[in-house]
Order: C-alpha cells, then sequence, then structure tokens
C-alpha cells in the first residue's frame, strides 16, 4: 500500500533548513521517457560550476550535515563524466551523511560504476520501468535493455566483491499501465541480484504533463513542497522537485543562501499548504496534482518494507 496521505500530513511542519536538497548537476538528458517532460522544458539549459556547487555543499554542511542532498533533479547527472565523482568526494570530505544520485542506468558503464563505487556515494537509485525488452524500450525511449541490465548488474556485483555497504543500490519501476503486468518481475529479479527496490507512481511535472487522474474530494499538503529545496543548475530555488520548468522562483542561491530563500519559501508557499490555504497557493501549486504522489513501496533486499525518516539527525534509510 502506497502511503495514506492524510496520515502522512500529520507528520509535516516547517524546518529552518530543508530536509532535502535537490541539486540539478545538469539540465540534460539523454533519454526520452514517456513521462517526462524534460524534451520540452523551455529554460535555458547547462551545467552546475563547482565555484556554485561548493557553496551550496558548504552551506548543507554548516548548517545540517544529515540533510539528504540529491545529484539530480530535470536531467541525467552521469552526463557531467567523471566531474560527478569530485562532486560526491567534496560532499563526503564536508561531512555530508546522505549523498545520493537517481540516474537512468543508461550511461553507467563499468567505468563509471568503478567511479561512483570510489567516490563514497550512500544512496544510488536507478529506474528499471520494465521487465522485457518491448516494454523497458517502449517507455525509456532511446535506452536499451540489455544495456541497463547489464550495468546496473555489474555495479551490484562489483559492490559485493569489494565488499562495500555503501551505496544502497535501489532499483525502481514506476508502475503505468504499459508494465503493470511485469511490475512484479522487476521487483523479483533485482531483488534477487542484491538490490533495494521500489514501486512508485508516474507525476505529472507540476501541471505540464496532462493529468487525467480523477480528483480527489478533499486536498491535503504536499511533502514536495514542505521538506525539499530543488536548485536548478543556474542556482534558482524553485516550488519542489516536480517544478522542472521552474515556473516559480523563490530565490537565487548564488546570491542568498539556502536558509534565507527557505525561510521565503516556507512563508510563501509551505505554510500555505499546512494551512490548507488553497486559494492563496502560487501557481503552479494551485492546480498541481502531485502532492498525491507523495510515499513509494520500497523495500530492502530481502523484501522487507522500508520507510525513509525525514527526520533531522536520524538514520534517513
Amino acid at each position: 500500500m502506497y502511503a495514506n496521505i492524510k496520515e502522512v500530513e500529520k507528520n509535516y511542519k516547517l524546518t529552518a533548513f530543508p530536509l532535502n536538497v535537490v541539486v540539478e548537476v545538469d539540465a540534460f538528458c539523454n533519454l526520452n521517457c514517456v513521462m517526462c517532460t524534460q524534451n520540452a522544458i523551455t529554460r535555458k539549459r547547462g551545467y552546475m560550476d563547482m565555484f556554485l556547487y561548493k557553496k551550496i555543499v558548504d552551506e548543507v554542511a554548516a548548517e545540517s550535515p544529515s540533510t539528504r542532498i540529491w545529484l539530480d533533479f530535470y536531467g541525467e547527472p552521469l552526463l557531467a563524466g567523471f566531474k560527478l565523482y569530485y562532486m560526491i568526494d567534496y560532499a563526503k570530505k564536508k561531512g555530508l551523511q546522505n549523498v545520493d544520485m537517481n540516474t537512468n542506468g543508461t550511461l553507467l558503464s563499468p567505468e563509471m560504476a568503478e567511479m561512483i563505487l570510489d567516490s563514497g556515494l550512500d544512496y544510488l537509485s536507478t529506474d528499471c520501468d520494465g521487465f522485457s525488452a518491448e516494454v523497458y524500450e517502449s517507455i525509456r525511449v532511446g535506452a536499451k535493455r540489455d544495456v541497463f541490465f547489464q550495468n546496473v548488474e555489474y555495479i551490484l556485483r562489483r559492490k559485493k566483491e569489494r565488499g562495500l555497504e555503501k551505496p544502497i543500490i535501489d532499483v525502481k519501476i514506476i508502475d503505468m499501465s504499459q508494465n503493470h503486468a511485469e511490475v512484479q518481475q522487476v521487483l523479483d529479479y533485482w531483488r534477487g541480484k542484491g538490490a533495494w527496490t521500489a514501486v512508485r507512481r508516474s507525476g505529472h511535472w507540476a501541471g505540464t504533463m496532462e493529468d487525467k487522474t480523477e480528483k480527489p474530494s478533499e486536498r491535503y499538503a504536499c511533502g514536495h513542497a514542505i521538506g525539499v529545496c530543488a536548485i536548478t543548475w543556474d542556482g534558482n530555488v524553485v516550488s519542489c522537485g516536480w517544478d522542472g520548468a521552474a515556473r516559480k522562483i523563490f530565490g537565487n542561491v548564488r546570491e542568498e543562501s539556502i536558509k534565507t530563500i527557505w525561510a521565503r519559501h516556507s512563508r510563501e508557499l509551505a505554510q500555505l499548504h499546512l494551512d490548507h490555504d488553497w486559494e492563496h497557493l502560487p501557481e503552479p501549486c494551485r492546480s498541481c496534482q502531485d502532492w498525491q504522489l507523495v510515499g513509494e513501496k520500497r523495500f530492502d533486499e530481502n523484501g522487507n518494507p522500508r520507510d525513509r525518516v525525514y527526520e533531522k539527525d536520524k538514520a534517513l534509510y
């Protein structure tokens, strides 16, 4: 079962510093997946420079080392190549406890896999949206199923051979009509390889993708808006991790601290969610339905359900 949003909402609270900081390593992708609008964004694209990245990491290290930092947002981080190693390495040397990354896995060659294993990354999440080549490749357009499987199998095998505890490697599937019949097959296969697994629902990227789901009679506060500070490659803090188009900007971390911008974000967005003041929410939040997607079905390598803990100074996995 997915999380009961009404019950989850009871645990939401404003924090002086975000529990999750999403860092857009780059705004490019090598795929054209059917459930993503990456190819349609009109904002300027680029790669985050190391000066800006170090400023972000330094503040997280000083304010809240347990904050989870995600090295992705609306692009494929492995396109940054070996620069990514230095980004992870810098964050770990600064004392960050939860340095994570999501990748589509198609560029996770053996060479890149060894780099990831060397870097100290804590959590690696990748996407397997089908077991058969027909289904996987119809969803992950531009990817090859066998290449993805070989890549992920390699890093799982090498992690075991090297006796490493980290990174936790999580293979998730987005449950859609196109792949629903293969969900359990995907989970069983990767669990058998020693991976954590997860099932999640497809989002609509804050209204930039058509939403055909039935609108619920009641609305609840959005965990994405309350707990996620999403930063674009050029430093803009946007509504949340679903606001890939950067439709609402709260400030730029080149000019202000994360803490200052987060306080503004809390006043102008998060507090309105907690107050259920939907009428005064800014767009894209007002018409967004992705608040319903908080929570995944997540399992460890033995198939035991695992929940994330979004509390400062506690283990987040």
